[in-house]
């Protein structure tokens, strides 16, 4: 990339990334959040305990042992919550801190795109895309535990694209998906992407092994902290208590789950009624299609003639999209309390660097307007949802 295309790239970063903060600062109802399993746990780590010795009463999904409260969701946002917590302790408002990220989430994006040598507009409105018309903005907006632990998995992924469009340096690529993968755990179905994109610049078997390290330590590291509390390396305690609470009538996975699920992530769109606001929404939220109606532009043919590697990188793209989606198709839950399907975070990273990838600016590029006229509905479409969840309350 030559400078004055870096500076370009800098540039806008920090512009859409300042745009984003203050658009998800005023679309936040500006409450204290208190479902925040991840800071009681990051107390925990400070004070050199792995439990939640008091749990406030509206904290209810953790898993037992031996009578202690063990928080079971992936533990990477209570480490990044560690100095927050230490300074602040409970009063930690975890809402800010997603605020904060989700923009931190946009700058990297607009990063990672430029990396990716697509048209500067190209990725200006894939930015855009992503920063308000996905569930990214529903997840600053509000700000739970749950949606901080998103936020964070794709953090961890954005980073890992703009390294692998860069140096795309095994180790760092490595740590980067150990971060996603410890955020949430279906992220890691998009790690092999950035092997392949290492082992692309670098193929030899050191690189595979140096990229597996973070990994592989990783993995170590959480069976320890699994043995620790449960006396078992591979029980996180998520599926059990979780079963327990919500009680599937399949397992947490079976393809029983699939034809569902279909409805749950393409063909779930709002309500209509007589009165106002003539559109409703319920608890679980829309679909994808809905929320982000530019992703039909993926059925479009071709790739960038600029970018560097564009079909393979976009095929790759498409294929972690492809896995994490179809681990959710096989889910018995659908996320709940949401504007959108928030699970589709887990690879919206790559749903963005292969819609920018196709439509990227190109000769015989049939309609040239459809992409930003549904970048522009994706938008509205987001910004519509940010207004119902702070009208209505939820």
């Amino acid at each position: 990339m030559g400078e004055g295309r870096t500076q370009g790239t800098r540039l806008d970063a920090v512009l859409l990334g300042v745009l984003a903060l203050a658009a998800y600062w005023f679309a936040s109802n500006g409450r204290f959040m208190h479902f925040n399993y991840h800071l009681h746990l990051s107390i925990a780590f400070l004070e050199g305990r792995l439990h939640v010795p008091k749990p406030p009463p509206w904290l209810t999904e953790f898993a037992y042992s031996e009578g202690k409260a063990y928080v079971y969701f992936d533990p990477f946002p209570a480490v990044l919550l560690l100095p927050f917590a230490w300074l602040r302790g409970e009063r930690v408002d975890i809402s800010l801190v997603s605020i904060g990220l989700a923009a931190l989430n946009v700058a990297f994006m607009r990063i990672a795109l430029g990396g990716l040598d697509v048209s500067r507009r190209t990725a200006n409105l894939s930015t855009l895309l992503f920063a308000f018309g996905t569930v990214h903005l529903f997840a600053a907006q509000y700000g739970n535990t749950w949606l901080l632990a998103h936020l964070c998995a794709v953090a961890g992924l954005t980073l890992a694209w703009i390294e692998a469009t860069g140096e795309a340096n095994p180790w760092i690529l490595g740590i980067f998906c150990a971060i996603a993968a410890t955020s949430r755990s279906p992220s890691l179905l998009g790690a092999p992407v950035f092997l392949a994109l290492a082992l692309r610049r670098r193929p030899s078997l050191r690189t595979a092994v140096e990229f597996a390290i973070p990994l592989l330590a990783t993995a170590l590291l959480l069976g320890f902290y699994n043995h620790a509390r449960f006396g078992e390396w591979t029980n996180n305690g998520y599926l059990l208590a979780n079963e327990a609470l919500l009680r599937p009538p399949h397992g947490s996975f079976s393809l029983l789950y699939v034809l569902q699920n279909v409805e749950v992530y393409f063909l779930r769109f709002p309500g209509f009624q007589a009165t106002k606001p003539w559109l409703t929404l319920t608890d679980h939220g829309l679909g994808l299609v809905a929320t982000t109606p530019a992703v039909l532009l993926l059925l479009r043919r071709g790739w960038s003639d600029r970018a560097h590697d564009a079909r393979f990188v976009g095929r790759l793209a498409l294929a972690a999209c492809a896995a994490t989606l179809f681990l959710y198709l096989c889910y018995f839950w659908d996320g709940w309390r949401q504007f959108g399907a928030r699970y589709t975070l887990d690879f919206t990273p790559f749903l963005v660097v292969a819609l920018a990838l196709r439509n990227d600016d190109r000769d015989g590029l049939r309609a040239p307007w459809l992409y930003p006229a549904l970048v522009a509905l994706s938008i509205a479409v987001n910004a519509w949802g940010a207004w119902w969840w702070r009208a209505h309350d939820w």
